[in-house]
């Protein structure tokens, strides 16, 4: 069977808006724990939009502005390789009200459709292994571009890797890698550092792993195919907040639910179930599953799932079905958790 997998980096223009988005929410909850958010940016060339709803009981410690340079210069974007977050024109239309962000919560306020997912072991992260993958070798190129044989590439960034899998071994084939990087580096000397740096990567993991069979020689890897790539980022493509929903969640072979996971409090019941639901498939899977997917429905003013559905290979201990009550899922909330780093995903 042959599985694809993509990710980007930190500096990719949509998964810049979801960074600043979450940058605001947690100024938000800086202001006001119990604060109510749901913000949506764009981004193109040098313009950025802001827009949602921000409730709190008082104003946010900073501007936007300030939260939006920050969020800008700590992936990189100062200048040094095309794009300053400092000459953003921003627009903003996001509705800030001080007020009680409680009042009329308490309760599911949405509709939600609920994904979670768990598979292989604790080596994967209970992920596809494709998607575990990506997700790693994506976070060596970022570790390279900030401190390694990369250093000054980046922030913008994308890799697609196949696999295919035979049971429960795994052959890496094919890595396409779209790196942006300074306009003195050349192709050669940008793909021989690439090169370095996820065969390190990879050869680490088939150390710990004996289920990744290729070797890094036998992977090939296509680099920058459309050429230099120092124009990136907004100046290259528009971006927006949460459109990069398949790789957040598990990757092209685990359907996803229907929300975003960028931009919105911890509370909401798309961020909120989207953890409980991946934490109960997890149990199942360390109790015995081969697999596990949970599904879930939500409807607004109904704190109880409308259905749950679970989906299991072997036998796995199923959670009771007040779990995933709206209640119980908040009185276990750890925002840090749920927030992750600015911009994470559910894995």
């Amino acid at each position: 069977m042959i599985h694809f997998a993509e990710a980007v980096l930190p500096g990719h223009p949509d998964k810049f808006c979801d960074r600043i988005a979450d940058a605001i929410v947690l100024e938000a909850l800086q202001a006001d724990p119990c604060a109510f958010a749901q913000v949506e940016v764009g981004v193109w060339a040098d313009q950025l939009w802001l827009s949602g709803n921000i409730v709190t009981r008082t104003a946010l410690p900073r501007s936007l502005s300030d939260i939006v340079l920050e969020a800008g210069l700590s992936i990189g974007l100062d200048g040094s390789n095309w794009i300053d977050a400092r000459r953003y024109n921003i627009t903003n239309t996001l509705c800030q009200n001080i007020d009680d962000p409680t009042e009329g919560r308490g309760i599911c306020d949405d509709q939600a459709i609920v994904i979670g997912y768990a598979g292989c072991d604790e080596l994967t992260r209970y992920l596809p292994p494709e998607q575990f993958l990506v997700h790693t070798l994506g976070a060596a190129l970022w570790s390279s571009c900030r401190n390694g044989a990369l250093k000054g590439c980046g922030p913008d960034g994308k890799l697609l890797l196949i696999l295919r899998e035979e049971g429960r071994e795994w052959h890496l084939e094919r890595v396409l890698v779209t790196l942006q990087h300074p306009q003195t580096t050349g192709l050669m000397d940008l793909t021989a550092a690439v090169q370095q740096t996820l065969g390190h990567a990879y050869e680490a993991l088939r150390a710990a792993d004996p289920r990744w069979l290729n070797p890094w020689p036998q992977v090939e890897v296509t680099m920058n195919p459309n050429g230099p790539h120092y124009q990136a980022g907004s100046d290259s493509d528009n971006g927006q907040t949460g459109r990069k929903l398949v790789m957040d969640y598990y990757g092209p072979r685990v359907p996803i639910g229907g929300g975003a996971l960028s931009g919105k409090h911890p509370a909401h019941i798309d961020r909120l179930a989207a953890h409980a639901a991946r934490d109960a498939a997890i149990h199942s899977v360390r109790t015995g599953a081969g697999e596990c997917t949970v599904r879930l429905a939500f409807a607004p003013n109904r704190n109880e799932p409308m259905e749950v559905v679970w989906q299991m290979d072997g036998r796995g201990e199923r959670v009771p079905q007040d779990f995933f009550n709206f209640d119980a899922m908040l009185a276990r909330l750890d925002a840090r958790v749920v927030m992750g780093e600015i911009g994470a995903a559910v894995p």
